[in-house]
């Protein structure tokens, strides 16, 4: 099993014991939060982003403003992924993302 790691600047290492390999050389201005593995994809999150690891590159996912805010921790286990922020809750079962809630939204809906 090879295992992938990543450091503070957003750059990914895949790798196992004493033999780790750069992958990707990040240079973001916030650490990565979560790294994890769902729908045969490494997925990287922060509070600035979504990124799958496509081709031996990150690539930033354009999600729609109201799954976007949910960006910050991430968490997969059989066969869905839960995206969790500061604004929100969603999560992806390999093929769509479905918003849990928004606080946006709950703000703005009347009778709260």
């Amino acid at each position: 099993m090879r295992l992938n790691g990543g450091e503070q600047s957003g750059t990914l290492f895949r790798g196992r014991d004493k033999h780790w390999e750069m992958i990707e050389r990040g240079n973001m201005s916030l650490p990565f939060r979560d790294i994890v593995w769902h729908a045969g994809r490494l997925w990287c999150t922060s509070d600035y982003g979504l990124w799958p690891l496509e081709a031996g590159q990150l690539v930033r996912v354009e999600l729609p403003s109201d799954i976007a805010v949910c960006e910050g921790n991430l968490s997969a286990a059989d066969g869905v992924m839960l995206m969790a922020g500061a604004h929100g809750a969603a999560f992806h079962d390999g093929n769509d993302w479905q918003l849990i809630f928004n606080t946006f939204k709950m703000e703005q809906a009347p009778g709260l």
